[in-house]
């Protein structure tokens, strides 16, 4: 992780629930962050001199979005940094045309997260001695994910890649086979033929997966309903949704969503209880009794 940087970066907590994820205390470590209240987001020139404005939002609504563009007016010359649970193509391009400045795309691991946060830093650091550097292409460029799947013949790929793009862009619509046809400028049958050997499935295994893969990154949103998920990732019929979603996970998405809840809670109990015994000076349980506990009982 890169050293602190002694220029401050103003932090507007959006996010609607606390159990959301944060990319907060990664950003500590680096970053000196001085919070803003989200209502009256106002700070002191003459003794700050912040470097950007990071909004962390779980799902942006449109008083987080106004008010990102709001300060963007405001202050023209700091780059905006916007952290989103929100994978859709629309707020992606509102957020092009808003010019914001980098983009984080939560849930994140802890690596890439940490690479793309010293990135930050070193692109920072570098736009105090040199403004333009942050007109700089970014470091954390990255093909789309769908320009991943392996296909067994090239040929066939292109062909029918229009097709797969509109699939990942449009999950929460109807989607027939005689529209991705259309796309490709072919016909149904040829169409059919051709995706199965490029991408080895049929366009509707293909499309379920893509639904699935998303609806798993929804649940992670505790405060998300079922049947929310299960219409924005194109399924009207709830139950339909969950015997698709069992047939790939092998669990409903109520069940799944309950295990990600529990695992988070487990996740927070065991860092509590890490710092709760840090701070008496006791062993953790299961270390050997002549540790920290006998020693605190003798004194």
């Amino acid at each position: 992780m890169a050293q602190r940087c002694q220029i401050p970066v103003l932090w507007i907590d959006l996010r609607s629930s606390e159990r959301s994820t944060t990319l907060l205390e990664l950003f500590k470590a680096t970053f000196q962050i001085e919070n803003l209240d989200p209502h009256n987001p106002v700070f002191d020139h003459r003794t700050l001199s912040p470097c950007a404005i990071c909004f962390d939002f779980d799902y942006p609504d449109m008083h987080g979005l106004m008010l990102m563009r709001e300060l963007h007016e405001r202050y023209p010359r700091l780059p905006i940094i916007m952290m989103t649970e929100q994978h859709s193509e629309s707020l992606m391009v509102w957020a092009l045309r808003v010019r914001v400045w980098d983009i984080f795309l939560k849930p994140m691991t802890r690596s890439a997260a940490e690479y793309q946060i010293g990135a930050l830093s070193n692109c920072i650091e570098e736009a105090a001695h040199d403004p333009t550097a942050l007109s700089a292409v970014s470091p954390m460029l990255r093909l789309p994910e769908e320009s991943r799947f392996n296909a067994s013949n090239a040929a066939e790929t292109r062909a029918v890649h229009p097709a797969l793009s509109y699939m990942q862009l449009h999950l929460g619509e109807h989607i027939t086979e005689e529209r991705l046809a259309q796309f490709c400028n072919m016909r149904p049958l040829q169409f059919s033929r051709m995706f199965k050997k490029a991408y080895d499935v049929t366009f509707q295994e293909m499309l379920q997966q893509l639904r699935v893969k998303e609806a798993t990154r929804l649940l992670e949103n505790p405060d998300l309903q079922i049947l929310d998920v299960a219409l924005t990732v194109g399924y009207r019929d709830h139950s339909y949704f969950c015997r698709v979603f069992k047939k790939y996970l092998g669990v409903t998405p109520k069940t799944f969503q309950e295990q990600l809840v529990s695992q988070s809670e487990e996740a927070q109990r065991d860092l509590s209880q890490g710092k709760l015994y840090a701070v008496a000076n006791l062993s953790q349980p299961g270390e050997a009794a002549s540790g920290g506990w006998a020693r605190h009982r003798s004194q």
